[in-house]
């Protein structure tokens, strides 16, 4: 009689079959949510990531912006700064763990600068004092959300998408009208990033140390220019053009006055004194020492 009620009891049955469906749920909500949840959120994370390594960059321009403004005054005095850099990013506590990385390089970029101001009887042309200026650049290697590409040149910050570039934070250029509308003035400090061609992948922080290395005074205003040509050997011709343009119209320079023209590898930029009127150029370079974790 017990063998009969235990052959025909279907307590054992229903718990399996429950357990059978918990389990069933519960894969089908983890599936659910791999599919559809996580890669939504970590392509959000990686985006935010992205915002991270912008503020890096920003924070790398800034401090170089105040040692050069210093390196100007005590060319003879040093002071370095390190910059953390956030490698990577996009990792979810819980439920995804891995971090997308990237790919920090100094120096494997090509900027160059060359300029040429004439006036009758003189002519001023920096030949190699401007070439081979430097870069440093930031290249994601993420999993969901689009690579993008930071790159410091000239001053300025670049962000890179596909074929694609556009200036976030401009370089210490800059034009005006000065002495009552009778002459132009042009400033130019350019960023000299002095350094081996080095890179380093990772997903974790590394630091990029940046050292002053003096300032040169390479032309100044003692001299009234009739016309100028700046050409600027780049990968990034067309944030260049549209940083120049820009600066020019905000300056409220004549569009008879100047030009811009630029190719795949390089942007120039023309600027002619109108009738009665002169150029002022103030041409500088500030050099800075560039390592890649300095204490490895």
């Amino acid at each position: 009689m017990m063998t009969k009620r235990l052959l025909s009891s279907e307590s054992a049955i229903s718990t399996v079959v429950s357990a059978v469906l918990a389990l069933g749920i519960l894969v089908s909500i983890i599936t659910v949510v791999n599919v559809q949840y996580i890669p939504e959120w970590k392509t959000a994370a990686e985006q935010s990531h992205m915002d991270d390594v912008f503020y890096d960059m920003a924070e790398m321009k800034n401090e170089v912006d105040i040692l050069s403004a210093y390196a100007r005054i005590e060319p003879s005095t040093s002071l370095s700064v390190g910059i953390p850099i956030k490698m990577g990013g996009g990792s979810l506590p819980v439920f995804s763990l891995g971090k997308s990385g990237g790919r920090l390089a100094i120096n494997e970029g090509t900027f160059n600068m060359h300029i040429l101001a004439t006036t009758p009887g003189l002519n001023y042309n920096s030949d190699s004092a401007l070439l081979n200026l430097g870069t440093v650049s930031y290249m994601s290697n993420n999993n969901y959300f689009v690579d993008q590409k930071y790159v410091y040149e000239g001053g300025s910050i670049i962000i890179s998408q596909s074929n694609y570039s556009l200036m976030r934070l401009t370089p210490p250029i800059d034009m005006e009208i000065t002495d009552s509308g009778t002459n132009i003035t042009m400033n130019i400090n350019a960023i000299d990033i002095n350094g081996p061609k080095k890179s380093i992948s990772s997903n974790d922080v590394e630091e990029l140390n940046l050292r002053t290395n003096g300032s040169d005074s390479l032309y100044w205003e003692s001299i009234l220019f009739t016309d100028m040509t700046m050409t600027l050997e780049t990968s990034y011709p067309s944030s260049w053009a549209s940083f120049l343009e820009t600066i020019a119209n905000d300056a409220g320079i004549d569009s008879a006055d100047y030009s811009v023209t630029s190719n795949e590898t390089a942007v120039v930029f023309y600027l002619e004194g109108n009738a009665g009127e002169d150029i002022k150029l103030n041409v500088a370079k500030t050099l800075f020492d560039a390592r890649l974790n300095l204490l490895v």
